[in-house]
């Protein structure tokens, strides 16, 4: 969800020498495609939520698992809301939901430097905060482990290592 600290944790979990990315950050992941036409639309800052109602933000798949490819164990950042979602998701070995209240998460889109813009306008703000009921239960049916971002970041960051750490312990037994 925008505004959880996803790239914010990501650069932390890098530089405690864990592999972590961004797949907003690779080329190519995630796209916004018309729901009726199905061709590809460009991302400019959204002013009418208009536009979520006629497009669907998908995830690249074959891209994505190029990219896995790469790597033997990474721990991966990235919401696909779209049509693809369930496929998206079965691609991961865990998920983690970041979790932060609406208020957080708008003064973090309001604040934010990201390279896309993303969340500054109150359409898209809305837009999230809305989409966020349906997401975060959706994700948690599905077992999606909650992780509360609002705290200090070394202590988040610390919760997620934990995690993510019991969960390579676990997968080599």
């Amino acid at each position: 969800m925008a505004g959880t600290g996803k790239s914010t944790i990501v650069k932390a979990l890098s530089e405690r020498g864990i592999d972590a990315i961004d797949l907003h950050d690779e080329p190519g992941i995630f796209f916004w495609q018309n729901k009726k036409t199905k061709e590809k639309v460009e991302y400019s800052p959204i002013q009418s939520r208009e536009f979520f109602e006629e497009v669907d933000r998908l995830c690249d798949i074959d891209k994505l698992n190029q990219l896995f490819r790469k790597y033997k164990n990474i721990v991966a950042a990235g919401t696909s809301g779209g049509s693809n979602q369930d496929e998206f998701l079965s691609q991961f070995d865990k998920i983690l939901l970041l979790q932060s209240s609406p208020e957080v998460l708008i003064h973090r889109m309001k604040t934010r430097v990201n390279k896309s813009g993303y969340g500054k306008t109150k359409a898209e703000q809305d837009d999230t905060i809305d989409w966020r009921k349906e997401f975060d239960p959706e994700l948690l049916s599905k077992g999606a482990i909650p992780v509360n971002t609002e705290g200090n970041l070394d202590e988040v960051v610390d919760t997620i290592t934990e995690l993510i750490t019991s969960y390579h312990a676990l997968k080599k037994i």
